[in-house]
């Protein structure tokens, strides 16, 4: 597995203020925009305000520019990371591998057994998360259409 303290990249990741939500809500809409298009969805802002608002929101840097962010929330025995989202220009550098290492080194230490995430079925993103070890999960209302839910033990 993708070891963040290993990496040669320069990562960090801190926790999001209100001043952060213009970001994450720009790159979040743009990022999905095209899933949105393809499934007839229609982005709304309120909606990702109010998520916003329940959730555990940071931003990924590197060299000291913004270029992610991860929004979480814990539920039960789970965590369940309800964004990754990774500006253009910096995927495939090992940026969502390290956001989602920390999500299962937080779930591990917080005592829960499990992650959870919902994915476009067209999202190349899938692929990335069943190589970390999500798997599709039981029958869920977002196991049906566009979007599968995924889970791996901790």
């Amino acid at each position: 597995m993708f070891d963040p303290t290993a990496a040669r990249f320069h990562f960090q990741l801190r926790k999001a203020s209100i001043d952060d939500f213009e970001f994450a809500e720009a790159l979040t809409r743009n990022n999905m925009s095209g899933y949105y298009r393809r499934h007839h969805l229609v982005w709304r802002g309120d909606l990702f305000l109010v998520s916003w608002r329940e959730s555990e929101n940071f931003i990924l840097e590197s060299d000291g520019e913004a270029v992610g962010v991860l929004r979480v929330t814990e539920e039960g025995d789970s965590l369940h990371i309800r964004d990754v989202q990774i500006a253009e220009g910096h995927r495939g550098q090992g940026a969502g591998t390290y956001l989602l290492d920390m999500s299962h080194r937080w779930a591990r230490a917080r005592g829960l057994k499990e992650l959870q995430l919902r994915v476009f079925v067209d999202n190349p993103a899938a692929q990335l998360y069943q190589r970390m070890g999500y798997r599709l999960a039981g029958p869920r209302l977002a196991q049906l259409g566009a979007i599968r839910h995924m889970a791996r033990r901790v």
